[in-house]
């Protein structure tokens, strides 16, 4: 017999069917009514499309205004007062000296911005202005 004839000879099978999934009624809240308690879950899946967005978008921006402090924790209060630069301060010791509660490299920078300094140095009679914090 030649290799055609035995495979001419192989019984044919039909392809194997898949599975389906099949819908079956109860489960968690089968039999509970509309009484049940729902879930956090299902309530809030169960809001219009556009709701659920409206709430993601306040949460959203409520993070973001904490992060980057625009609830008013930022903003700049009123000078605390004039400093006059003494002969051989630095602005490194002025800040420490006069806003105690920072860091110095943050107090330094805070100085330099309240006064429109392009660098740390500062010659001696200057007036500086101590910016509030």
């Amino acid at each position: 017999m030649t290799t055609a004839a035995a495979w001419d000879t192989l019984p044919l099978q039909a392809p194997a069917r898949r599975p389906q999934l099949v819908v079956i009624e109860g489960g968690a809240q089968a039999g509970a009514g509309e009484d049940a308690p729902r879930s956090l879950g299902a309530m809030v899946l169960s809001l219009p499309r556009w709701v659920r967005l409206a709430l993601t978008l306040s949460v959203a921006a409520i993070a973001l205004s904490l992060v980057l402090g625009v609830g008013g924790a930022g903003a700049a209060s009123a000078p605390l007062g004039e400093v006059q630069v003494r002969p051989g301060q630095t602005l490194s010791e002025i800040a420490r000296a006069e806003m105690p509660g920072l860091p110095t490299a943050e107090a330094v920078a805070r100085i330099q911005l309240a006064n429109n300094l392009p660098s740390s140095q500062v010659t001696a009679g200057q007036v500086l202005v101590i910016p509030g914090y």
